[in-house]
Parts: structure tokens; C-alpha cells; sequence
């Protein structure tokens, strides 16, 4: 996801190279051919990407089939986010983003709420709190288990702090990557992408806030019996809305008895 006030300026990079084939800063941005392969002398289209401050989108030309969004085929419009793997032409790419900031020691004691929600693999459509340290890995005993001989036991630990999530990795060069940034030490915020494997897909999101009713601290007696101003206003309205039905009441009573006269 991008920042509402500040759109992140996303790459488009080969898989196997380091070298970004696009840069996609807001606006629209058409994918072509020659873009992806320098062999291929087509100069129509494969897609395009729209780029705003509400999200990424990926449109594909009409007729254009052989494309994937993290191993799964589209057929005309995918979203996207930063991590995301994209497969066209017969190259496989990923979708760089925000390079997260570095875990710090000072947000270690800091306690904080967040949710792990699972977008891909085999925790898909799950959700994870992360109200404690969750340990992810191919241990049984692992607090999100993955069996991926690729990762270590307990490959990474999360911990939900007061600034975000902060996410270390325990073996150097596994493949664990957040927006196509491999993992070390990092503090992941709402909307980073971590990616395990290549397709063990995680977003992070914000906790939902305290209802209204949760109690947040002490409240005056005021407060805490006063009736919404709504309330107030039928309670106002109630005395005249009597007032006029026995007055209505009467007129009918009138109109009958005088005209069966």
C-alpha cells in the first residue's frame, strides 16, 4: 500500500539482476515489450500500472494472457503492493518498495498491537495477533509454522511495539524479504509485505482501536451518564409531539360528532 500523503516511488526489478527495469512514481505508467526483453521488438503495451495515493493497479491490454501477480494468472486488473512478485513476458519480477527502517534498541521494551494477516501459502486468509513475541519458522512448536526446508526453525521473530513491528531474522541470507528487501533487523509498519520462500506472503496491518465503550481511563460522571445529543434532541421534541396528537385527537372527535349530526 502507499501513503496517503506521501506516495512511495515503486521499482520494477528482474528477480535474477539488480538493475531496475522501472521506476513507477504517481501517474500512469505503460509496460512494454522491449521494457522487459530488449529482443522483443513489439511496441504495443503488455500493461499498464495506475499509481495514486489510494493504491497500485496493474491493467493488462486486451488479449494479453501469460501473466501472473505472486503465482496466480490475471485476466484484466490486479492490485498490487510493494514485495509483490509479477510474472510477464517471460520474465519474473518483484515489485520494490519502502526499504523498512531499522529495528533500534529503544522500541525493544515498547509494547504495542498489530496484526499479521497471511495473503498467500499455507496460512492463506489467516490472521495473526501480534499481542506478544510471535516466532515464525519451520519448528512444530513455531507460533506461525511453515514446512519449508529453506528457513530456519524459528527463522523470524516478531514483536509488536509502541512505532511498529519489529521483525528479525535469525539466519543471515534466508529468503525472508519485506517489499523486496531481504531481512536482517527491521521495523515493519502497517502495509509492508513479508514474503518467506517466495510464497509465504504476510501484510502487516494495525490493530483495530479501542471501542468507545472500552474504558480508556476514568471519565467524569458527566461523561460517563451523559446522553448522546441526538437522545437529547427526541427527549426535547417528545412533550409538543404529545401535545399535537390530543389536539389532532380532539379535531376528529369533533369532526365525527358533528357531522353524524
Amino acid at each position: 500500500m502507499l501513503d496517503s500523503l506521501r506516495v512511495t516511488v515503486l521499482r520494477l526489478r528482474p528477480t535474477d539482476s539488480d538493475r531496475d527495469l522501472l521506476e513507477f512514481e504517481p501517474g500512469v505508467h505503460a509496460i512494454l515489450p522491449s521494457t522487459l526483453d530488449a529482443r522483443q521488438a513489439d511496441d504495443a503495451p503488455i500493461a499498464h500500472v495506475y499509481v495514486d495515493s489510494r493504491g497500485v493497479w496493474l491493467q493488462l491490454r486486451e488479449g494479453v494472457r501469460g501473466v501472473y501477480v505472486n503465482g496466480r494468472p490475471i485476466r484484466r486488473m490486479s492490485m498490487l503492493r510493494a514485495g509483490d512478485s509479477v510474472f510477464m513476458a517471460g520474465i519474473e519480477c518483484v515489485l520494490i518498495g519502502r526499504r523498512p527502517d531499522p529495528a533500534g534498541s529503544g522500541t525493544q521494551r515498547s509494547e504495542g498491537r498489530a496484526v499479521l494477516r497471511a495473503i498467500a501459502g499455507r496460512h492463506h486468509g489467516r490472521c495473526f495477533a501480534l499481542e506478544r513475541e510471535c516466532v515464525l519458522g519451520r519448528a512444530d512448536d513455531a507460533d506461525i509454522p511453515i514446512d519449508d526446508e529453506a528457513i530456519g526453525p524459528r527463522e523470524v521473530a516478531l514483536h509488536a511495539t509502541a512505532k511498529g513491528v519489529r521483525a528479525t531474522a535469525s539466519t543471515p541470507g534466508a529468503p525472508v524479504w519485506v517489499n523486496g528487501h531481504p531481512l536482517t533487523n527491521a521495523l515493519l509498519v502497517p502495509g509492508d509485505q513479508l514474503v518467506v520462500a517466495g510464497q509465504h506472503r504476510f501484510v502487516v496491518e494495525a490493530s483495530r482501536p479501542p471501542h468507545e465503550d472500552e474504558p480508556t481511563g476514568e471519565r467524569r460522571p458527566s461523561e460517563r451518564h451523559a446522553p448522546p445529543a441526538q437522545a437529547r434532541r427526541a427527549a426535547r421534541r417528545l412533550p409538543w409531539l404529545i401535545v399535537a396528537a390530543v389536539l389532532l385527537a380532539g379535531a376528529l372527535s369533533l369532526l365525527l360528532l358533528y357531522g353524524a349530526g
